[in-house]
Protein backbone atom coordinates (compact mmCIF):
# COMPACT_ATOMS: atom_id res chain seq x y z
CA UNK A 1 0.00 0.00 0.00
CA UNK A 2 3.02 2.30 0.78
CA UNK A 3 4.53 1.66 -2.35
CA UNK A 4 1.34 2.28 -4.08
CA UNK A 5 1.10 6.29 -2.19
CA UNK A 6 4.62 7.03 -3.08
CA UNK A 7 3.98 5.75 -6.63
CA UNK A 8 0.95 8.06 -6.83
CA UNK A 9 2.65 11.41 -5.65
CA UNK A 10 6.25 10.89 -7.75
CA UNK A 11 3.62 10.52 -10.56
CA UNK A 12 1.93 13.75 -9.15
CA UNK A 13 4.99 15.48 -9.05
CA UNK A 14 6.37 14.28 -12.41
CA UNK A 15 3.31 15.89 -13.80
CA UNK A 16 3.05 19.27 -11.66
CA UNK A 17 6.91 19.37 -13.19
CA UNK A 18 5.57 19.82 -16.83
CA UNK A 19 3.00 22.20 -16.23
CA UNK A 20 5.49 24.82 -14.62
CA UNK A 21 6.82 25.53 -18.29
CA UNK A 22 3.08 25.90 -19.54
CA UNK A 23 2.16 28.37 -17.26
CA UNK A 24 5.71 30.27 -18.22
CA UNK A 25 4.76 30.14 -21.77
CA UNK A 26 1.78 32.21 -21.41
CA UNK A 27 3.84 35.21 -21.04
CA UNK A 28 4.41 36.56 -24.51
CA UNK A 29 8.14 37.25 -25.31
CA UNK A 30 9.98 39.15 -28.29
CA UNK A 31 11.80 36.99 -31.02
CA UNK A 32 14.71 39.57 -30.18
CA UNK A 33 17.98 38.23 -29.52
CA UNK A 34 18.92 41.09 -27.28
CA UNK A 35 16.27 39.60 -25.28
CA UNK A 36 16.57 36.22 -25.45
CA UNK A 37 20.17 37.10 -24.25
CA UNK A 38 19.16 39.37 -20.94
CA UNK A 39 16.00 37.26 -20.57
CA UNK A 40 16.51 36.89 -16.82
CA UNK A 41 17.37 40.87 -16.33
CA UNK A 42 14.32 41.45 -18.15
CA UNK A 43 10.69 42.91 -15.98
CA UNK A 44 7.77 41.80 -17.41
CA UNK A 45 5.24 44.91 -18.13
CA UNK A 46 2.48 44.74 -20.89
CA UNK A 47 1.25 48.32 -20.15
CA UNK A 48 0.35 51.05 -23.10
CA UNK A 49 2.45 54.07 -23.33
CA UNK A 50 2.95 56.91 -25.23
CA UNK A 51 5.90 58.39 -26.90
CA UNK A 52 6.99 61.71 -25.33
CA UNK A 53 10.82 62.27 -26.96
CA UNK A 54 12.45 65.64 -26.49
CA UNK A 55 12.40 67.05 -29.96
CA UNK A 56 9.10 65.59 -30.54
CA UNK A 57 9.82 62.08 -31.78
CA UNK A 58 11.52 58.88 -30.35
CA UNK A 59 14.44 56.65 -31.53
CA UNK A 60 13.40 53.06 -31.81
CA UNK A 61 16.42 51.02 -31.52
CA UNK A 62 17.66 47.06 -32.65
CA UNK A 63 18.94 47.02 -28.82
CA UNK A 64 19.37 49.06 -25.90
CA UNK A 65 22.61 51.49 -26.94
CA UNK A 66 22.26 49.96 -30.33
CA UNK A 67 21.51 51.06 -34.04
CA UNK A 68 19.23 53.17 -35.06
CA UNK A 69 16.20 51.34 -36.89
CA UNK A 70 13.70 54.40 -37.15
CA UNK A 71 11.57 57.29 -35.31
CA UNK A 72 8.03 57.50 -34.15
CA UNK A 73 6.38 61.19 -33.45
CA UNK A 74 5.14 61.97 -30.16
CA UNK A 75 1.65 61.14 -29.14
CA UNK A 76 1.70 57.68 -30.75
CA UNK A 77 0.66 54.81 -28.79
CA UNK A 78 2.46 51.39 -28.00
CA UNK A 79 2.93 48.57 -26.00
CA UNK A 80 5.70 47.94 -23.99
CA UNK A 81 6.23 44.18 -23.32
CA UNK A 82 8.98 43.87 -21.30
CA UNK A 83 12.29 46.36 -19.68
CA UNK A 84 15.63 45.94 -19.15
CA UNK A 85 18.03 48.43 -17.05
CA UNK A 86 21.63 49.05 -17.78
CA UNK A 87 24.51 51.87 -17.24
CA UNK A 88 21.78 53.64 -15.49
CA UNK A 89 18.99 53.84 -18.32
CA UNK A 90 16.02 51.48 -18.52
CA UNK A 91 14.70 50.28 -21.68
CA UNK A 92 11.79 49.45 -22.79
CA UNK A 93 10.65 46.63 -25.47
CA UNK A 94 8.34 48.44 -28.29
CA UNK A 95 5.49 46.39 -30.33
CA UNK A 96 3.21 48.83 -32.09
CA UNK A 97 0.86 47.07 -34.54
CA UNK A 98 -0.74 49.06 -37.83
CA UNK A 99 -4.26 50.52 -38.27
CA UNK A 100 -5.26 46.89 -39.77
CA UNK A 101 -3.18 44.39 -36.74
CA UNK A 102 -1.46 42.94 -39.95
CA UNK A 103 2.01 44.35 -39.46
CA UNK A 104 4.17 45.28 -36.21
CA UNK A 105 6.90 47.50 -35.13
CA UNK A 106 9.64 46.47 -32.62
CA UNK A 107 12.51 47.20 -31.26
CA UNK A 108 14.25 49.27 -27.63
CA UNK A 109 13.35 53.03 -26.72
CA UNK A 110 14.51 54.59 -23.57
CA UNK A 111 11.62 54.74 -20.90
CA UNK A 112 12.47 58.09 -20.23
CA UNK A 113 11.16 58.88 -23.30
CA UNK A 114 7.49 57.03 -22.42
CA UNK A 115 4.25 58.38 -20.71
CA UNK A 116 2.21 55.82 -19.34
CA UNK A 117 -1.34 56.11 -20.25
CA UNK A 118 -3.61 55.95 -17.41
CA UNK A 119 -4.88 52.41 -16.80
CA UNK A 120 -6.83 49.75 -14.40
CA UNK A 121 -3.61 48.84 -12.83
CA UNK A 122 -2.32 52.05 -11.82
CA UNK A 123 -6.29 53.28 -10.73
CA UNK A 124 -5.67 50.04 -8.15
CA UNK A 125 -2.44 51.77 -7.09
CA UNK A 126 -3.84 54.76 -6.52
CA UNK A 127 -6.97 53.70 -4.59
CA UNK A 128 -6.13 51.18 -2.71
CA UNK A 129 -7.40 51.83 0.55
CA UNK A 130 -11.30 52.60 -0.98
CA UNK A 131 -11.23 48.87 -2.99
CA UNK A 132 -12.68 46.41 -0.94
CA UNK A 133 -12.31 42.72 -0.97
CA UNK A 134 -15.32 41.00 -0.68
CA UNK A 135 -17.09 38.12 -1.14
CA UNK A 136 -19.22 37.85 -4.38
CA UNK A 137 -21.62 40.44 -5.19
CA UNK A 138 -24.76 39.39 -6.17
CA UNK A 139 -25.87 40.85 -9.36
CA UNK A 140 -28.97 40.82 -11.61
CA UNK A 141 -27.57 41.60 -14.77
CA UNK A 142 -26.02 38.96 -17.53
CA UNK A 143 -24.01 41.89 -19.67
CA UNK A 144 -22.51 44.83 -19.01
CA UNK A 145 -20.14 47.66 -20.85
CA UNK A 146 -16.26 47.38 -19.79
CA UNK A 147 -14.48 50.19 -18.28
CA UNK A 148 -10.51 50.76 -18.60
CA UNK A 149 -10.98 51.83 -14.92
CA UNK A 150 -14.21 53.60 -13.11
CA UNK A 151 -15.29 56.81 -15.16
CA UNK A 152 -13.02 56.50 -17.66
CA UNK A 153 -12.78 55.06 -20.84
CA UNK A 154 -15.12 52.26 -22.15
CA UNK A 155 -14.17 49.15 -24.36
CA UNK A 156 -15.49 48.41 -27.12
CA UNK A 157 -16.74 45.27 -26.31
CA UNK A 158 -19.32 44.00 -23.73
CA UNK A 159 -18.68 42.06 -21.08
CA UNK A 160 -21.31 38.61 -21.67
CA UNK A 161 -21.82 36.38 -19.02
CA UNK A 162 -21.34 32.63 -19.84
CA UNK A 163 -22.90 30.45 -16.68
CA UNK A 164 -21.11 27.50 -17.52
CA UNK A 165 -17.56 29.02 -17.38
CA UNK A 166 -18.59 31.55 -14.32
CA UNK A 167 -21.72 33.01 -12.95
CA UNK A 168 -21.37 36.88 -12.83
CA UNK A 169 -22.32 36.29 -8.96
CA UNK A 170 -19.47 34.90 -8.06
CA UNK A 171 -17.23 36.80 -10.53
CA UNK A 172 -17.24 40.17 -8.38
CA UNK A 173 -14.95 40.19 -5.38
CA UNK A 174 -13.19 43.42 -5.21
CA UNK A 175 -15.44 46.67 -5.57
CA UNK A 176 -15.05 50.48 -5.58
CA UNK A 177 -17.45 53.02 -4.65
CA UNK A 178 -16.79 56.10 -6.82
CA UNK A 179 -18.13 59.78 -5.71
CA UNK A 180 -21.30 59.28 -6.83
CA UNK A 181 -22.12 56.68 -4.75
CA UNK A 182 -21.92 53.83 -7.82
CA UNK A 183 -20.08 50.26 -7.04
CA UNK A 184 -17.73 48.91 -9.47
CA UNK A 185 -16.42 45.71 -9.39
CA UNK A 186 -13.06 44.68 -10.92
CA UNK A 187 -12.65 41.84 -13.68
CA UNK A 188 -9.45 40.26 -13.57
CA UNK A 189 -10.07 37.47 -15.91
CA UNK A 190 -13.11 36.67 -17.74
CA UNK A 191 -12.85 34.55 -21.23
CA UNK A 192 -10.67 37.25 -22.45
CA UNK A 193 -11.54 40.02 -21.02
CA UNK A 194 -9.07 41.47 -18.09
CA UNK A 195 -8.11 44.05 -15.80
CA UNK A 196 -11.55 45.90 -16.36
CA UNK A 197 -14.51 47.48 -14.62
CA UNK A 198 -17.63 47.30 -15.00
CA UNK A 199 -20.61 49.26 -13.27
CA UNK A 200 -22.46 46.93 -11.41
CA UNK A 201 -25.64 49.64 -10.66
CA UNK A 202 -25.59 50.45 -14.32
CA UNK A 203 -24.00 47.67 -16.13
CA UNK A 204 -25.09 49.22 -19.60
CA UNK A 205 -24.48 52.46 -19.60
CA UNK A 206 -22.16 53.96 -22.02
CA UNK A 207 -21.50 57.48 -20.80
CA UNK A 208 -19.89 56.93 -17.26
CA UNK A 209 -16.53 58.00 -18.91
CA UNK A 210 -16.30 61.78 -16.87
CA UNK A 211 -13.40 62.70 -19.11
CA UNK A 212 -11.02 63.25 -16.47
CA UNK A 213 -8.09 61.15 -17.07
CA UNK A 214 -5.58 60.99 -14.64
CA UNK A 215 -2.04 61.99 -14.65
CA UNK A 216 -0.35 58.98 -15.18
CA UNK A 217 3.58 59.07 -13.34
CA UNK A 218 6.03 59.10 -15.58
CA UNK A 219 8.16 55.99 -16.25
CA UNK A 220 10.92 57.36 -14.05
CA UNK A 221 8.76 57.30 -10.83
CA UNK A 222 7.23 53.15 -12.16
CA UNK A 223 10.62 52.01 -12.35
CA UNK A 224 11.31 49.38 -9.45
CA UNK A 225 7.38 50.08 -8.43
CA UNK A 226 5.11 47.04 -7.24
CA UNK A 227 3.10 47.77 -10.37
CA UNK A 228 5.49 46.34 -12.89
CA UNK A 229 4.63 42.02 -12.19
CA UNK A 230 7.92 39.65 -13.28
CA UNK A 231 4.94 37.20 -14.62
CA UNK A 232 1.28 35.25 -14.12
CA UNK A 233 0.18 34.25 -10.47
CA UNK A 234 -0.37 30.62 -11.99
CA UNK A 235 3.28 30.09 -12.39
CA UNK A 236 3.96 31.01 -8.90
CA UNK A 237 0.81 28.47 -7.68
CA UNK A 238 2.40 26.25 -9.83
CA UNK A 239 5.96 26.17 -8.31
CA UNK A 240 4.27 25.86 -4.57
CA UNK A 241 2.41 23.09 -5.75
CA UNK A 242 5.84 21.15 -6.80
CA UNK A 243 7.27 22.38 -3.74
CA UNK A 244 4.95 21.03 -1.83
CA UNK A 245 4.77 17.76 -3.76
CA UNK A 246 8.13 17.26 -3.43
CA UNK A 247 8.45 17.87 0.27
CA UNK A 248 5.63 15.24 0.91
CA UNK A 249 7.51 12.81 -1.22
CA UNK A 250 10.79 13.26 0.69
CA UNK A 251 9.06 12.16 4.24
CA UNK A 252 7.52 9.23 2.80
CA UNK A 253 10.84 8.26 1.21
CA UNK A 254 12.32 8.72 4.81
CA UNK A 255 9.43 6.62 6.49
CA UNK A 256 9.13 4.04 4.03
CA UNK A 257 13.13 3.76 4.45
CA UNK A 258 12.89 3.54 8.39
CA UNK A 259 10.02 1.21 8.57
CA UNK A 260 11.27 -1.37 5.87
CA UNK A 261 14.98 -1.67 5.96
CA UNK A 262 16.72 -3.91 3.52
CA UNK A 263 16.39 -7.70 4.41
CA UNK A 264 20.07 -8.44 3.57
CA UNK A 265 21.64 -5.73 5.29
CA UNK A 266 25.43 -5.28 4.43
CA UNK A 267 27.82 -6.09 7.65
CA UNK A 268 29.84 -3.13 9.25
CA UNK A 269 33.17 -4.08 9.96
Amino acid sequence: MKRKILTLFLALLAVLALTVPAFADAVWEPEDSFFQRHRDQCDYVNRSYELAGYDGEVTVFTAPGGMNKLTLSNGTRVNISHTWEGKGTTWGYLVRWDEDWHDRTEGWVPMDDMTLVYDSQQFMADHASEIAETGPVPVDFHEAVLYNYPNGSTWENTLKEDADYQPFGELFTRVYTDEAGLRWGFVGYYLGHLDSWVCLDDPMNKELDTGIVPVSPSAAQLRGSATVTAGPPALLIAAGLVAGVAVVTAVLLLRFKKTNPPKNPSKTV
